[in-house]
């Protein structure tokens, strides 16, 4: 592997002026550039990013740290979030924590060793806030650590109304939500309190049913939409926390004969791609995951020019396809 010196001596040149180049610390001659480029290039050489960044006092890199990359919301989220961090000259830094907080927290540390410019927290992991000590902006995502810590969600609380509106409106009236466990602090909690409030106003409460702590993760929820169909054989509508649990339901509907939406009419929660292609196709709520990807990174970028907002949301909106 091609090193500085390596580099320097193909381009005549010092070593220093190799870095200074680099790091563009002092202008360079045209001509000294193009031969240091070219150097480079007949090398293969690849600057060393975390060496530079720990010499800088800073870096062109921003971490993601996400709990699982099995999930396709979360998939949606590593593809956007790498497309703008690139776009605007940076690197990319994936942390997986499998939803552990000791995995968190040690990403944490490792991030804040190497100065990167900054963060994408897009977990669901409890009690980090005495954890975040830290030397770059940090923006979180569909969750609320701190009024400190800015953080960038969808328009859950409006979600849930959309969806019961929808379903009222298809003449509903004994409906369900099917959800993962709640947390703390998590944004996609709205979802179901604005769901609720709006069969409330119309005189009608909702059996609730709740999956197992990891199933986001596994993406397994076929335990769960078992148990709640024998013990709720009486409902005639679903609205879902995410489109994975959605889609489960609607292969579960198929194996036990049910009509969809016949007899029973299901909403998801996200609309990533999958939401498109389950038979029948699935109605859900989209969340403009590109659009909060964008603003979290460019707030990031952009933290010492402008304030970034405690709390910012973006809007969602219903997609009718066939589940309804």
């Amino acid at each position: 592997m091609a090193t500085l010196i390596d580099v320097a001596e193909r381009a005549g040149v010092s070593v220093t002026t190799v870095s200074r180049m680099l790091n563009n610390r002092v202008p360079i001659s045209p001509a000294t550039r193009e031969s240091i480029i070219k150097a480079m290039e007949d090398l293969d050489y690849q600057p060393n990013e975390l060496a530079r960044s720990l010499f800088k006092k800073n870096s062109l890199m921003i971490g993601l740290i996400i709990a699982s990359a099995n999930n396709y919301f979360f998939c949606k989220i590593i593809d956007s979030v790498e497309h703008y961090v690139t776009k605007h000259g940076y690197k990319l830094l994936l942390c997986l924590s499998n939803n552990k907080k000791q995995n968190e927290i040690a990403y944490f540390n490792m991030l804040k060793a190497n100065q990167v410019a900054g963060v994408i927290l897009a977990s669901n992991t409890q009690n980090l806030e005495r954890y975040l000590s830290f030397n770059a902006p940090l923006v979180t995502f569909d969750r609320m650590l701190s009024p400190h810590i800015p953080s960038v969600s969808s328009d859950n609380y409006n979600g849930g109304v959309l969806a019961a509106k929808h379903l009222l409106e298809k003449g509903c009236k004994r409906p369900a939500y099917v959800m993962d466990t709640r947390r703390m602090g998590m944004h996609a909690n709205y979802r179901y309190d604005g769901f609720a409030d709006t069969f409330k106003k119309s005189g009608i409460d909702l059996v609730v049913h709740a999956a197992p702590l990891d199933s986001f993760i596994t993406m397994s929820y076929e335990d769960t939409i078992r148990e709640f169909f024998q013990t709720h054989p009486e409902i005639d509508c679903v609205f879902t926390s995410n489109d994975i649990i959605a889609a489960q339901i609607l292969r579960y509907c198929a194996r036990q004969g049910i009509s969809v939406p016949g007899q029973l009419k299901v909403i998801g929660y996200d609309d990533i791609d999958m939401a498109s292609f389950t038979s029948p196709s699935l109605t859900t709520i989209r969340q403009p995951v590109d659009d909060l990807c964008r603003y979290a990174v460019e707030s990031l970028i952009n933290f010492k020019e402008r304030n970034i907002a405690s709390m910012t949301l973006f809007p969602v909106s219903l997609i009718e396809r066939e589940s309804t």
